[in-house]
């Protein structure tokens, strides 16, 4: 099948994350560019207000591939802003696709980010995988954004996760 990974990435994290797939799977990739350079501020205005931000068009037909690998952070129990504007922009372009993400969130959002593929989407993704950064913390760093949010993923880190990033690779 032909693949192609699609990402946006805040931190860094979750493109890390991709460039690790993109190796294994020897696909294409493709970042997702912002118009505006974002802060955090934005990514809380976004969130309220519901805004898209105004994203570079894909230089790839999306026609071509069999699947799409999403990858973005979730921001809030939601997908990060501008995967939602790429999503939009391109969603009657996708064949079938599935999303995982380097995140912090709470346990049990897996199913509110299925839920908002869904709708953006109108096609049920064939697989979701939250990559937790949580579960990586010491028990009394849990659940922390003070902790959380600033962690950095590498190769040493990503094994922690190898399990379910070859759980997810499987499911494609």
């Amino acid at each position: 099948m032909k693949t192609l990974i699609v990402y946006y990435s805040f931190s860094g994290n979750n493109e890390f994350l991709a460039q690790e797939l993109q190796k294994r799977l020897d696909c294409d990739i493709y970042k997702i560019l912002e118009l505006k350079l974002r802060n955090s501020l934005d990514i809380f205005l976004d969130l309220i207000f519901k805004r898209k931000p105004k994203i570079e068009k894909s230089k790839f037909d999306l026609q071509q591939y069999d699947r799409l690998i999403l990858i973005a952070p979730i921001w809030a129990s939601k997908i990060a802003t501008p995967l939602r504007s790429f999503i939009e922009l391109e969603k009657d372009n996708f064949k079938e696709y599935s999303f995982i993400t380097v995140c912090t969130g709470p346990d049990g959002q897996d199913e509110k980010i299925t839920d908002e593929l869904i709708q953006l989407t109108q096609k049920e993704p064939k697989t979701v995988m939250e990559l937790k950064i949580n579960d990586l913390l010491p028990p009394e760093r849990k659940d922390s954004v003070k902790y959380a949010t600033p962690y950095r993923i590498n190769q040493r880190i990503l094994l922690a996760f190898e399990m379910e990033i070859a759980g997810f690779l499987q499911a494609l």
